[in-house]
């Protein structure tokens, strides 16, 4: 294998993992109550989706 290859085939090896990890760091640091397409919406919380979850499972 020729430097210029050797070169290139570890700067994208770098690319590569170093873009696995920034996204592991990223999604790490994310906290998942506040993500998604509900958000932070009214109603989404722990607390009520709890009661409609046990308020439907007596029906």
């Amino acid at each position: 294998m020729t430097g210029p290859a050797i070169l290139l085939m570890a700067l994208f090896i770098i690319v590569i993992w170093g873009g696995l990890v920034a996204a592991i760091l990223m999604l790490a640091k994310t906290d998942d109550a506040t993500t998604g397409e509900l958000g932070s919406a009214p109603g989404t919380d722990n607390e009520s989706l709890l009661q409609v979850n046990t308020s439907s499972a007596a029906r």
